[in-house]
C-alpha cells in the first residue's frame, strides 16, 4: 500500500493547474458571505495543518479573501473590524464543529464540504477577481 502525503500547497499548485486548462466560466463570483466563509474556512483549516508552507498558504488565502470581501458591495459602510468579526464568528462556528469530530478525515471532512466546499474557495482564491 502505497502512501502519498497530500500537501495543500502542492493542492493549489495542482488546482492551478487544472484551473489553467478548463474554463471557468462554469463558477459564478463568490459574493460577500462566501468570501467570508471561504476565509473563515482557511483560518479553520489552517490550525489543522502541520506542515509551515500549507499553514503559510492558508494564512495567505485567508487574508485575500477577507480583502476581496471588503471591496464588494455589500461591505460597503462596515469598517474593517466588523469585516474580520464577522469571519472570525464562522470560523468559531467551523471549529466548534470540527472540534467536536474524533479523527482527523472528519475533522477535515467539516471543513471540506462548509459553505461553497473547500474545492471552490480554493478555485475562487487562485482567481483573478
Amino acid at each position: 500500500m502505497s502512501t502519498t502525503k497530500f500537501t495543500l500547497a502542492g493542492g493549489i499548485a495542482a488546482l492551478a493547474l487544472l484551473a489553467a486548462g478548463t474554463a471557468s466560466a462554469q463558477s459564478a463570483p463568490l459574493n460577500y458571505q462566501q468570501h467570508l466563509t471561504c476565509s473563515a474556512m482557511f483560518f479553520a483549516f489552517s490550525k489543522l495543518q502541520s506542515d509551515p508552507e500549507d499553514v503559510s498558504a492558508l494564512e495567505a488565502a485567508t487574508g485575500v479573501m477577507l480583502n476581496r470581501a471588503q471591496a464588494l458591495p455589500a461591505a460597503r459602510g462596515l469598517s474593517e473590524d466588523q469585516v474580520i468579526e464577522a469571519a472570525v464568528a464562522e470560523a468559531i462556528q467551523i471549529m466548534e464543529r470540527v472540534d467536536a469530530q474524533s479523527g482527523m478525515n472528519a475533522k477535515q471532512q467539516v471543513i471540506y464540504s462548509w459553505g461553497p466546499g473547500l474545492d471552490r474557495c480554493l478555485e475562487a482564491v487562485l482567481a483573478e477577481e
